[in-house]
């Protein structure tokens, strides 16, 4: 039994349905349930039997629960309520229009939910609401002025991820003044909403795909001096980034613009912004060198510019940002050779520079490179062997260095990427993956991974000059999901225990000196969907096997004379079908028996279409023409139908008579 109290405040990991003897406790003020099990409907908070317990909460929070249902029709009875958390629940219907009742709340998080409907227009009564966010739920409708009518002391708004329109007045000012907006996912444009240059204390503005397509205003960069997160990126913004954007909003942290269609150079005050953690600026038309003066960036983390029209070098200042975890340049026109001292950066995690025009040898990776888990060099011209300080790499669950001119052997130690030996080593810390994109060459195309780059294992060092055999020790690489070593000169067996790469969804061996078998252990690959082993010098039979069913074309083995089985129309030796004396035939060239040798089988299969045909209309014409047997073969035709029924619904009537006896 709970004591009685004006808090409540209990433990982690507690489950059940919401303590029904709170409703006894009619000096309750506190309840703080967050981050438990509970479930049930969330209307119980709602039935207290003498109805004083609702009456006199200051503070409810069960926010990160289970809870369902929808929100009681008592909602506006909170009087005293203050603060409300019911967010990251299940709880689904619309949020109650009595919700301008609450008029001492000053806090109301209903976000990642389920709830639905419109957003009511009450809610613009609570004066004193500082806090409203209804992020992510399946929130539907226009939001005009009148839902801000009165909240003159909101300095919190999200309303994003969810499917509304913001339609104000043109000339509407807010009685509000925010410090942190958020309106992504909303539809918001065409134009950048003018009301926004009201709003002198914002610190966080967030509008990503907003439908907005017109060029960013000016006023937007004097918006505010305290400005530390501007996020309008995945629009149709046009024009140029204002060349004072550093000194304008000097305190920025996180500068977010991709997506978008913005021109120009890139301003040299961005330099100027010593408290950066992230920059994005990819997938835009941004043209022109990068500038070289990144040295006072320390707690830059995320440098993104890929998908641009930017050439020139990589500047060597970026050796300074010991912070840096992204560096996405790819798409580019950078040429020249990777700075060396790149290497030094301990702390980066995803390296992508592919699809420009780098040249010189691969740096060096590996000794200072621990926490790398991602190297996109593909699409280059990069020359020389790979480096055998790549096998250093503990954390590396991605590699790409195909189409450059690398040549020589692929290291032994390649299983020295530990995080593919076992996926329970891996970097905890992976950073941010908003708006980064990486191109998988895979299943015979090239596919493009978002998000979920990061859970995926990918060995690519196709279209180069490699030779020397594929070592043994890829088969360690256990969690390996594509493999592609296409358009080399690779010699010598496919490793026999290649079988063991259970994880593998895509081998790609095709165009490299390949001989010998196919190792048997290939058909019992589990999820492999691609498989490609053209143009090699293999002999010998096809495995055969259930698995390898899904890959049965015969392109996936053409270019290799000395094959033989299904799927291709060659016969292994020693598979011949036995001839008219029941011996085997003679035919160790491994072709198909000639026709004289199936002329039986051929006379037979031959016969078997006229003979049906001529029997089934020698039966309709008797049918036809034969008066007394049409009726008696109908009739036989309807009783045996009519025993068929009945049989069929006694079963299924005493079925039923022993599913209610065991009920």
């Amino acid at each position: 039994m709970l004591e009685p109290s004006n808090k409540c405040r209990l433990g982690d990991s507690l489950q059940g349905e919401f303590p029904k003897n709170m409703s006894s406790l009619c000096k309750l003020q506190v309840v703080r349930l967050s981050s438990n099990y509970f479930n049930g409907k969330i209307s119980v908070i709602s039935n207290g039997p003498h109805g004083c317990v609702w009456s006199k909460w200051k503070i409810f929070d069960v926010s990160g629960n289970n809870f369902s249902g929808d929100l009681p029709n008592q909602f506006g009875d909170f009087k005293e309520l203050e603060f409300l958390d019911l967010s990251l629940n299940s709880i689904s219907g619309s949020i109650p229009t009595n919700s301008g009742e609450l008029s001492s709340l000053r806090e109301l998080h209903l976000h990642n939910n389920k709830l639905s409907g419109t957003i009511p227009e009450s809610i613009g009564q609570l004066s004193n609401l500082k806090e409203l966010r209804v992020q992510h739920n399946f929130l539907y409708g226009v939001v005009s002025d009148h839902h801000f009518e009165n909240l003159k002391s909101l300095t919190g708004l999200d309303i994003s991820s969810n499917e509304l329109t913001l339609n104000v007045s043109s000339t509407w000012v807010p009685p509000f003044q925010v410090h942190e907006i958020d309106l992504s996912h909303c539809k918001v444009g065409p134009e950048f909403p003018k009301w926004l240059q009201t709003q002198r204390n914002i610190t966080s503005l967030t509008m990503s795909n907003a439908s907005i397509s017109y060029d960013i205003p000016d006023w937007l960069y004097d918006i505010s001096a305290n400005i530390t997160h501007l996020d309008i990126s995945s629009n149709v913004l046009t024009g140029q980034v204002s060349q004072d954007i550093g000194d304008k909003m000097p305190r920025l942290t996180v500068l977010r613009l991709w997506g978008n269609n913005l021109t120009g150079g890139i301003s040299s005050s961005l330099c100027k912004l010593d408290e950066l953690d992230e920059i994005n600026l990819s997938k835009n038309q941004l043209s022109g060198r990068l500038p070289r003066c990144w040295r006072a960036s320390q707690k830059l983390k995320a440098f993104v510019f890929e998908n641009n029209k930017l050439n020139g070098n990589i500047p060597k200042s970026l050796c300074h940002l010991q912070q840096l975890q992204v560096l996405s340049l790819h798409r580019n026109g950078f040429s020249g050779v990777i700075p060396n001292c790149l290497s030094n950066l301990q702390q980066m995690v995803f390296f992508d520079l592919s699809n420009n025009g780098l040249t010189s040898r691969l740096p060096p990776f590996g000794k200072h490179f621990q926490s790398l888990a991602m190297i996109n060099l593909e699409k280059n011209h990069f020359v020389g062997g790979i480096p055998p300080q790549f096998c250093q790499l503990r954390y590396l669950r991605f590699l790409s260095l195909a189409q450059n001119n690398i040549s020589g052997p692929i290291p032994n130690c390649i299983d020295g990427f530990l995080s593919m030996v076992d996926s329970t080593l891996y970097y905890e810390d992976w950073p941010y993956e908003d708006g980064l994109n990486v191109m998988v060459n895979t299943k015979g195309t090239s596919q493009m991974y978002g998000d979920v780059i990061s859970y995926f294992f990918s060995i690519d060092l196709s279209a180069n000059m490699l030779d020397g055999q594929i070592p043994e020790e890829f088969t360690r690489l256990v969690e390996l999901q594509n493999m592609n070593l296409s358009q080399n000169n690779l010699s010598g067996h496919i490793p026999t225990n290649i079988g063991d790469l259970q994880n593998l969804e895509s081998l790609d061996l095709s165009r490299n000196k390949l001989s010998g078998t196919i190792p048997s252990g290939i058909s019992n690959m589990d999820f492999l969907s691609h498989l490609n082993l053209s143009f090699n010098k293999l002999s010998g039979p096809i495995p055969s096997g259930n698995h390898l069913r899904t890959v049965d074309d015969e392109s996936v083995y053409r270019g290799n004379d000395g094959l033989c089985g299904a799927p291709l129309s060659k016969i292994c030796p020693g598979d011949e079908p036995p001839g008219r004396d029941g011996r085997k035939s003679d035919n160790s060239n491994g072709e198909r028996p000639s026709e004289g040798n199936l002329d039986i089988h051929n006379w037979f299969y031959a016969g078997l279409g006229p003979g049906f045909t001529v029997g089934f209309l020698g039966f309709c014409s008797i049918l036809h023409f034969k008066r007394s047997w049409r009726i008696s073969y109908f009739r036989a035709m309807d009783r045996a139908f009519e025993e068929f029924s009945m049989t069929m619904t006694i079963t299924m009537l005493w079925l039923k008579r022993k599913i209610q006896q065991r009920e």
